[in-house]
């Protein structure tokens, strides 16, 4: 499970993840507050708000092939960039932080 903090301006909505993910992986499942989405190499992503972060839990097919995984990584990315606010590099800083502090 990771959870992914929002940059000031952009809001921690359902509406904004519902569009997101229809934008970059078409069809979803809703249990509750959890969108479920299939994509790619994943499996399966479990999705959510929680305390304005975005909570992300997935199941990789490790057996994918490589064409399909750098696809489904490039395409995560973006979706998460968009919904977030935070770039693939400014996300791994903020990891480096919270590990620093803990």
């Amino acid at each position: 499970m990771r959870q992914y903090p929002f940059k000031r301006g952009f809001k921690p909505t359902e509406e904004r993840l519902e569009e997101a993910i229809k934008k970059h992986f078409g069809d979803f499942k809703k249990e509750g507050d959890t969108y479920i989405v299939s994509f790619g190499a994943i499996e399966e992503l479990r999705l959510r708000i929680e305390n304005k972060k975005l909570v992300a839990e997935s199941k990789t097919n490790p057996k994918a092939p490589n064409d399909v995984a750098m696809n489904t990584i490039k395409t995560y990315n973006k979706f998460l960039e968009e919904l977030t606010g935070y770039t693939a590099k400014e996300r791994q800083k903020l990891l480096k932080k919270e590990i620093e502090r803990d």
